[in-house]
């Protein structure tokens, strides 16, 4: 049932288009993002900030690591105060781990959205400029379901990437 109301939905929107002479394009925005300078210079800088961290984790880890193996390897012969003490400060290593860890991911997200968010947008408005300069009414984004069929001539990326200052890699 679903896929009727779909495929007349789909139908009822080609016959409004026609009837109105609308221009349809469509834009390769994976491409465009991928190409992208000033894109692929925010995501450098967000897998560098990511391996920083990473780093950081690791080296608690490994630090934790080698206080538990000396636990594991002394602990027999610890008084119960000093295996108390150890097992309590193994406990807080754990948790600082868990802690940070989970800062980390949300740091790396929060950098990524401050980086993005501005291109994403500034991709954005540049799509609808280019549509608007070139009369298209409706811009799809090429592999969306919606988009079924395409003539080449109808693809803006390459406008939209000069607008922005790059040319693209591969039409």
């Amino acid at each position: 049932m679903k896929i009727r109301l779909f495929v007349l939905a789909a139908g009822m929107m080609l016959l409004s288009f026609a009837g109105n002479a609308q221009k349809i394009g469509y834009v390769k925005i994976e491409s465009l993002f991928n190409d992208w300078p000033e894109y692929k210079s925010a995501d450098s800088q967000v897998k560098e900030y990511d391996a920083q961290l990473t780093a950081r984790l690791q080296s608690k880890v490994k630090d934790f690591q080698t206080k538990l193996q000396n636990y594991q390897e002394t602990g027999g012969t610890m008084d119960a105060v000093t295996r108390q003490d150890t097992e309590t400060e193994l406990q807080n290593l754990q948790t600082q781990i868990q802690q940070f860890e989970a800062n980390a991911q949300q740091s790396v997200g929060e950098k990524q959205l401050t980086l993005f968010t501005p291109l994403q947008q500034r991709m954005k408005e540049t799509i609808d400029a280019v549509a608007k300069e070139n009369g298209y009414t409706h811009i799809f984004a090429y592999g969306s379901a919606l988009v079924f069929a395409a003539d080449e001539s109808a693809d803006i990326s390459g406008l939209v990437a000069q607008k922005l200052g790059f040319s693209l890699s591969q039409q």
